[in-house]
């Protein structure tokens, strides 16, 4: 599964103009090697219907979808004797195909996974952060069993959670945590349930799909034309000082390297203090009862404060350089890279969905709900 994101995130990137403005010529990249692709097929994104052109109109296609789910919720609610005021995203909330200036970002930021610590640009909070829950007030005015009523009316009771929910162990760490099998239960996970469809049911097919997947991966992996462009890749690279064997390989290793040497410099909780480390359940509860938002928000910034000054930030700001510069020499290294590696994986695409039709037909129709 992990090659098949890797390939997906490149498609994506691609899909969103992300291909860097090298010099062909500097990268050793062909620019006739487009020529030898002639997608005409159905692809992946023709067939679900995802990558539209029109950004403003897929964004507003996702904002009715959640109108309806929320007009779904306060209606269930209301049959279970509780009041809710549908929660609507602001505008642009859903950034479908936004525009970015791509090189801009990397020389300032790298990949994004170190750079925002001590970015106090990044950090501030934007208006999306500021929306305040249209149910709040009324929550507020709620008695403490009242409100758990309505929260498990929303979200489920713990038995019901626990009950839609499976352990997961890392195979990084070995820790174990619980994840959600579905959309969850409540009225909250029924409406969901109903637009999208079971993620039961999808995940069971698109597992089923997976070998299928993986050969396709490596069709495109070892066709002629990414083969050539791998290697120019990494010759592009390794003159900067940076080996890798392909563009997908860094992409499937790089945010893993960079997280572990990230956490390794600023804690295990990605740079967040934990202000309630060592408390009970009852402690935590009685603090939030008691205390005013303003006591609370100092209250975590105190402890974020002095979990930064702990930070080496020498050797943090190292490694947001290393991160830099690796993205930087992708960027200049990539030339059309993403560009000729859709209008290969397009190819084969096509046939991948003849082939599977029936099952990805499933699919389709158990995700339009």
């Amino acid at each position: 599964m992990r090659r098949w994101l890797a390939l997906i995130v490149l498609l994506l990137v691609a899909a969103c103009g992300g291909g860097g403005a090298a010099d062909p010529e500097a990268t050793g990249t062909d620019e006739g090697a487009t020529e030898e692709s002639s997608s005409e097929g159905e692809t992946m994104a023709d067939f679900f219907g995802y990558g539209t052109e029109d950004p403003e109109a897929q964004e507003a296609e996702y904002r009715e979808q959640e109108a309806r789910i929320q007009e779904s919720i306060r209606q269930c609610m209301a049959e279970a004797g509780f009041e809710y005021q549908p929660v609507l995203p602001p505008e642009g909330s859903f950034m479908v195909g936004e525009e970015w200036d791509e090189e801009e970002y990397v020389r300032t930021q790298g990949f994004g996974i170190t750079t925002w610590y001590g970015n106090e640009e990044l950090n501030e909070p934007g208006p999306e952060e500021e929306y305040i829950d249209p149910n709040q007030e009324m929550l507020e005015g709620m008695s403490e069993s009242e409100s758990t009523a309505w929260y498990e009316a929303l979200y489920g009771t713990p038995e019901e959670q626990e009950e839609g929910s499976k352990t997961v162990v890392d195979p990084e760490t070995g820790e174990e945590y619980m994840e959600m099998t579905g959309y969850g239960p409540g009225c909250s996970g029924e409406a969901y349930e109903a637009e999208y469809g079971s993620m039961d049911d999808t995940n069971a097919l698109w597992e089923e799909l997976q070998p299928e997947m993986d050969a396709m991966y490596q069709q495109v992996q070892a066709d002629p034309r990414i083969i050539e462009l791998d290697e120019e890749w990494a010759a592009c690279m390794a003159e900067r000082g940076f080996e890798y064997e392909s563009a997908t390989a860094m992409q499937e290793s790089v945010y893993t390297d960079f997280q572990a040497r990230f956490d390794e410099i600023v804690g295990p909780n990605g740079g967040y203090a934990d202000p309630f480390e060592g408390w009970s359940q009852e402690e935590m509860d009685a603090f939030f009862e008691e205390k005013t938002q303003e006591e609370i928000d100092a209250f975590f910034a105190a402890a974020q404060e002095e979990a930064e000054q702990s930070v080496d930030m020498e050797a943090l700001a190292a490694l947001q350089q290393e991160e830099i510069d690796l993205a930087v020499a992708d960027f200049e290294c990539r030339g059309d890279y993403y560009e000729v590696y859709q209008e290969v994986s397009e190819e084969y695409e096509a046939d991948f969905i003849a082939e599977n039709r029936a099952i990805l037909e499933e699919i389709r129709a158990a995700e339009q709900g």
